[in-house]
């Protein structure tokens, strides 16, 4: 049970969710929390707001390609979930008792450092459990667990503050850590649970009816360490592979590096939003936190299709799901430029906007990160089982490095060039994402010509 595919890819879900919602649950409070608690002029705040965001990015990028190695070396993925809650949790108290911005960045940063852990081993935990024709439904709720925590945290993050105050917020966090314990401590990885299956065996041979229970548990554990270690164990006994051999491997395939460009700019989309939409909202329409936090609420409806996503995903393949996700976005989000005015249209056509891109990045986040173990491990699910962990490392330092840019080119161009011209920037890196996506997701695109065999 403790061992099962199942509660694994909860523990995981529920991880990820965790270490999102931390991240996010201040985005709306931030303009606010830096003025009242650190003192930063007004006109300053959307460039300390940006930094904020940006120092959560930089330390995952640095921080994912060290775990990925490390946890492909090990190949123990339970111990560093725990060193990344103890991170996080570190992280949490810096941010809930500071009150300078030293102590404020070092808490994002060890936020990012945290992330880049758990992301990159609980990814790789979950392709180390689930049979591989299920892996696209596994990342479908790991996308569902990420976009509530990146849209939820915002809603509750703004509510809570305007109710409660910045206290309150934290003891929200701090709650949600204590559930991320339990569940973190009751796991148990499945060749652990095979190696006390096997000493169990003598003793359940005298019980018959212990056998009948047990015994298909017994097998499928076994096949499947079969499976996911035969791989890894000759990356890791063969001298001749080394980090740099791996990562030029990996950098190699074009369709690996569709995946990680169409990630990379999903992040950038998510972050450009949560670092330009509570002031937005403040300037336009004069909403408080509540109103920053309840903006995101549209689009957190659609990541509720996450796990349909990732089955339509098992079934058809990546390519089609995410090159929709990227076209149909286009539109929704160029014409976020639209909204510069106070007045209830413009406050529906910003709800329905968002409502599209939530419906829309549904479609690229599951498929895409399913992408990175189907582009690394082929078609036999075989090959490269040994890179889960360092392919996954990647696809971290894709996200954070969208996570980095995002503020940036949100926030700054906000400031300089006008919310409209972060509309219609947005929108064309969002449509030039669309090409590769159909032309390398899910493998090189195939067309037959009439008359051309």
């Amino acid at each position: 049970m403790r061992s099962s595919a199942g509660l694994i890819v909860t523990t995981c879900s529920f991880a990820i969710f965790t270490d999102i919602f931390l991240y996010g649950v201040i985005v709306p409070i931030l303009p606010f929390s830096l003025q009242d608690r650190i003192g930063i002029s007004t006109k300053r705040v959307q460039y300390w707001v940006s930094i904020a965001l940006a120092v959560f990015g930089a330390a995952l990028l640095a921080g994912s390609p060290v775990w990925g190695y490390l946890a492909d070396r090990i190949h123990n993925r339970r111990v560093p979930m725990l060193i990344g809650l103890i991170v996080l949790c570190g992280a949490t108290v810096f941010l809930c008792v500071g009150r300078t911005l030293a102590l404020f960045m070092i808490g994002r940063a060890l936020q990012g450092i945290s992330a880049a852990l758990t992301w990159t081993v609980g990814l790789a935990l979950v392709v180390d459990t689930v049979d591989k024709e299920h892996i696209g439904k596994a990342m479908g709720w790991i996308s569902t667990a990420c976009s509530l925590g990146i849209l939820v945290a915002p809603l509750l993050g703004g509510l809570v503050y305007g109710k409660g105050g910045y206290y309150s917020v934290f003891a929200m966090c701090f709650g949600l850590l204590a559930v991320d314990i339990v569940l973190r401590l009751i796991i148990i990885e499945v060749k652990d649970a095979k190696r006390w299956l096997d000493r169990a065996e003598p003793i359940a041979e005298a019980d018959p009816e212990r056998v009948v229970t047990e015994e298909p548990k017994i097998e499928k554990s076994k096949d499947n360490i079969a499976q996911q270690t035969g791989g890894q164990t000759k990356d890791v006994s063969d001298p001749s592979r080394s980090p740099i051999k791996t990562l030029v491997k990996l950098l190699g395939q074009p369709r690996f590096l569709a995946a990680l460009w169409g990630t990379f700019v999903q992040a950038l989309i998510n972050t450009a939003l949560e670092s330009t939409l509570p002031l937005l909202t403040h300037e336009i329409f004069g909403w408080d936190s509540i109103g920053a936090g309840l903006i995101f609420l549209p689009v957190i409806l659609p990541s509720f299709l996450g796990p349909v996503v990732g089955m339509v995903g098992d079934r058809y393949g990546p390519k089609w799901l995410a090159s929709f996700g990227f076209l149909f976005a286009t539109p929704f989000v160029v014409c976020l430029r639209f909204v510069d005015e106070n007045t209830i249209q413009d406050k529906t056509l910003l709800c329905g906007l968002l409502a599209g891109v939530g419906i829309t990045t549904a479609c690229i986040f599951g498929p895409l990160m399913a992408e990175i173990t189907w582009s690394v491990q082929g078609e036999d699910g075989t090959e490269g089982a040994g890179q889960i962990a360092q392919a996954y490392g990647l696809y971290n330092m894709a996200y954070s490095g969208g996570s980095l840019v995002g503020p940036i080119m949100g926030g700054m161009v906000k400031d300089s060039a006008g919310w409209a011209t972060v509309g219609w920037s947005l929108g064309i890196v969002v449509f030039v994402s669309a090409i590769p996506t159909v032309l390398y997701t899910g493998g090189p695109l195939k067309v037959k010509l009439r008359g051309w065999g």
